[in-house]
C-alpha cells in the first residue's frame, strides 16, 4: 500500500471512530476491529503530526484540529461517495449502501419491510437501518436518510424534508380499563385514568385531545408507565397498564381481534407527521431517490389505514 492509499485509509478510520463515538462502537459498525481501528488513528497523528484525539480509560474527546481533521475527512468521503454515485447513475441501476435512521417502531412495523422489499427488486442495493428514538438530532451519524416523526412541519436549512405521511393517532386501552370513561365525553368529563405515557409528546402526564364540538383540551391522566419507545408502549396497553395514545396503523389489528378497545372515540390525540429527511449540501444517489419513492408508495398503506 502506497503512503497516499494508507493516509486515505487511516483518515477514513479517523472520521468513522468520530462518527460512532468510540472505537468499539466504530468497530461493530463497520465490521472491523477496534484495535485496528485505534493503530490507523494514531497512525494519523503521527503523520500529521498533531493530536487528533484526547483519550481518557473511558472515551475520548477531539480536539480542535481534530474537528477541523475530521471536517476535512468527511468532505473527502463525500466526494467519493458522489463520484461512486455518478457513476451508478449513468447506468441508470440503482447500487450502493444506503444508511437509514428510523425510529425502532417505524422500522419495525414499515420500514424494514419496505426496504427488504426494496432491496428484492435492487440486488445491487445494501440497506442499514439504525435505531432512534424518534426525537434525536438527525445525522449525529452518518446517514443518508433520516425518517422522524414530528408534530410541526420541519424546516432547516441545512436539510432537505418531505412529508411521508400524517398519521392519526387514537386512544386505545385493554379491555375493561375503559369503564368509567364516557363514551363522549365532555372536557371536564374525562377520570383521571391510568394511562401509558410516551415520552416523544411535551408531557405525557397531559394529553392534548380535540373534539370537533369541543374544541382542543388538555386532560390529565395518571401515568403508571412512560418510555420513549412506541413499541414498549403498544405493549403496555396490551398488558393492562393503562391508556395509551397510539398510532391506528399501529394498532388496528389489536383494535379489530379485540385486544384493544377505543376510548372516546370523538376525541382526537394530535396527528403525527412523518418526515424523510436528507441533508442539502450533498445530493442523492439514484439508490435514495428509488428508495424514497419506495417510502411514499409503501406509506399509503399506512394513511389508508388513517383516515
Amino acid at each position: 500500500m502506497d503512503e497516499l492509499s494508507k493516509l486515505f485509509q487511516d483518515l477514513m478510520a479517523f472520521a468513522a471512530v468520530v462518527d460512532a463515538g468510540g472505537f468499539n462502537a466504530a468497530g461493530a459498525r463497520f465490521g472491523v476491529p477496534p484495535s485496528r481501528l485505534s493503530r490507523s488513528v494514531a497512525a494519523l497523528e503521527r503523520n500529521l503530526g498533531v493530536q487528533l484525539l484526547v483519550r481518557t480509560s473511558r472515551r475520548f474527546t477531539v480536539t480542535d484540529l481534530g474537528w477541523r481533521t475530521y471536517e476535512d475527512a468527511v468532505s473527502v468521503r463525500t466526494q467519493l461517495q458522489g463520484a461512486a454515485a455518478a457513476a451508478s447513475d449513468s447506468r441508470g441501476e440503482p447500487s450502493g449502501t444506503l444508511r437509514v435512521l428510523c425510529p425502532m417502531a417505524l422500522a419495525s412495523a414499515l420500514i424494514g419491510r419496505i426496504a427488504i422489499a426494496f432491496m428484492a427488486r435492487h440486488a445491487r442495493v445494501k440497506i442499514v437501518i439504525e435505531s432512534t428514538d424518534g426525537r434525536s438530532r438527525p445525522f449525529m451519524a452518518p446517514a443518508d436518510l433520516a425518517i422522524q416523526p414530528s408534530l410541526q412541519p420541519l424546516r432547516d436549512s441545512s436539510m432537505v424534508a418531505r412529508r411521508l405521511a400524517q398519521t392519526r393517532y387514537v386512544i386505545v386501552s385493554a379491555p375493561g380499563l375503559e369503564h368509567g370513561i364516557p363514551r363522549d365525553p365532555g372536557p371536564a368529563d374525562f377520570p383521571c385514568f391510568p394511562a401509558v405515557g410516551w415520552t416523544f409528546f411535551p408531557d405525557p402526564a397531559h394529553w392534548t385531545l380535540q373534539h370537533s364540538r369541543h374544541g382542543q383540551h388538555e386532560i390529565a391522566v395518571d401515568v403508571r408507565f412512560s418510555t420513549d419507545n412506541l413499541l414498549l408502549v403498544r405493549e403496555a396497553a396490551l398488558a393492562g397498564v393503562g391508556a395509551a395514545q397510539l398510532p391506528y396503523a399501529l394498532c388496528r389489528q389489536d383494535i379489530e381481534e379485540g385486544r384493544l378497545r377505543v376510548i372516546a372515540p370523538d376525541w382526537a390525540a394530535p396527528q403525527v407527521g412523518i418526515y424523510v429527511l436528507y441533508p442539502s449540501r450533498r445530493g442523492l444517489t439514484l439508490a435514495g431517490r428509488r428508495f424514497i419513492e419506495a417510502l411514499e408508495e409503501g406509506m399509503v398503506t399506512l394513511e389508508s389505514g388513517t383516515r
